[in-house]
């Protein structure tokens, strides 16, 4: 009798994990496609940049804690945006489509191997959001072939803010900031309360950018603490970058319990920027605005310290983030530099490019950064790290600019870029 009993239990259990088994190869079926929905080229423009920073220097500048205000932010803008995040996240594409009160958005993002049963795996989503109180609701959820219920989209959705709001106070200040987001077919307007990030210096304290955890900071500050030891002995001085960086690899390699190579190196570049730009600790976190302050030093790249915060501005910007961004940062300084600043100068080009490939390399992966690191510590100089330049025109206004190259879509122009490029490709640095 039991054993008949446990038989039949046996058997019944087989059949529910066979039942399950189909129901997930289905769901997984429906669900993957073999061609992404969404293919198209991540681009980001100085003036997405320039667009961008004049929403944030309107925040920054003109908003007050204890007001409500709006910003605007263009039909492009958001489709390049969506579309670059996708690609920076998990190398996928989107595009968006606007009209009065909704939006439609495509997402194509590529099946990590280790998860998929077949080759050249996609998960293509169609989401369509309406205007509604507060936040827009999705109105239809499709993932391949397999459309999702709303009600259960929406509780999904719900579930999530509420769990990413307990487990994270910067993003229950920010949610709780939005009063509405207003679709059209130019673009949203956000409409948002400003509070600050708290009322008393405690709760500002306590606020720290996602990127910085515990240990991020504790990094950080070790190498800030380093640097400054060295820049307070040469505070006399100038200190070339080849230099700084030498001593710092050679620092990430004193403990052996920091075996995460990438991390050291991409936390040594942020402190770097920060040294060599002299920029306030508190841009890292509130709690860096209690860390003794970046000791003053002149850092140069070729004898030249604009060379130094160009290579190391842009190396930081692509450690944590990409070549994309930091490429159209770049340009954008230029362009502005052009038109009301120093000019338009090619070799700063030359050390932002060089600076980018530079942290790009790092960041590939742990090996990548390991044989840079053992490159630079088997002897450098200034030359490693910045191609010639002598020959590339520099401090052009911007009428001279564009009667020279006609703006940054010609030939001649896309001509003098790729000239940059090979002799960054070339340094030293990279052949390992």
């Amino acid at each position: 009798m039991i054993q008949t009993t446990l038989s039949r239990a046996i058997a019944l259990l087989l059949i529910l994990l066979t039942i399950t088994g189909i129901a997930i190869s289905t769901i997984f079926f429906l669900a993957i496609d073999r061609k992404p929905q969404v293919s198209r080229e991540v681009r980001v423009t100085p003036e997405h940049i320039a667009r961008a920073k004049s929403i944030l220097d309107t925040h920054r500048y003109q908003v007050r804690p204890g007001t409500t205000a709006t910003a605007t932010i263009e039909r492009e803008d958001i489709d390049v945006a969506l579309n670059y995040l996708a690609h920076h996240l998990r190398q996928g594409h989107a595009k968006s489509k606007l009209d009065n009160q909704s939006v439609y958005i495509q997402i194509s993002l590529p099946v990590p191997e280790i998860a998929a049963i077949v080759n050249n795996a996609y998960v293509n989503l169609e989401a369509s959001l309406i205007e509604s109180e507060g936040l827009p609701a999705i109105h239809s959820l499709r993932i391949g072939k397999l459309t999702v219920p709303d009600s259960l989209t929406n509780f999904a959705l719900q579930q999530l803010f509420s769990w990413l709001k307990m487990i994270s106070p910067d993003v229950r200040v920010g949610m709780e900031a939005f009063r509405k987001i207003g679709i059209s077919h130019d673009g949203i307007a956000v409409t948002y309360y400003w509070q600050d990030w708290g009322n008393s210096q405690d709760d500002q304290l306590s606020f720290s950018a996602p990127l910085f955890n515990q240990q991020a900071l504790a990094r950080l500050f070790h190498y800030h603490t380093f640097l400054n030891q060295i820049n307070q002995k040469n505070h006399t001085r100038s200190i070339t970058l080849s230099e700084i960086l030498t001593r710092l690899m050679r620092e990430t390699t004193r403990d052996p319990s920091h075996n995460n190579t990438r991390e050291e190196v991409r936390a040594a570049i942020l402190i770097t920027a920060f040294h060599a730009l002299q920029l306030p600790l508190k841009l890292i976190s509130p709690e860096a605005a209690k860390w003794p302050p970046p000791a003053r030093a002149r850092i140069t790249l070729d004898g030249r310290a604009d060379f130094a915060m160009h290579f190391i501005s842009s190396a930081a910007i692509t450690a944590y983030t990409d070549t994309i961004l930091s490429d159209a940062i770049g340009l954008y300084k230029e362009l502005e530099d052009a038109r009301s600043g120093s000019g338009f100068s090619f070799n700063d080009i030359a050390a932002n490019r060089a600076g980018t490939s530079f942290a790009a390399r790092i960041m590939k992966s742990q090996l990548s950064a390991q044989k840079i690191r053992a490159t630079i510590l088997a002897g450098i100089d200034d030359s490693d790290l910045m191609p010639y330049w002598a020959d590339l025109p520099e401090h052009l206004g911007e009428q001279t600019f564009l009667a020279k190259f006609g703006g940054t879509h010609t030939t001649i122009y896309q001509e003098l870029i790729n000239k940059i490029e090979q002799r960054v490709s070339s340094l030293k640095l990279f052949h390992h």
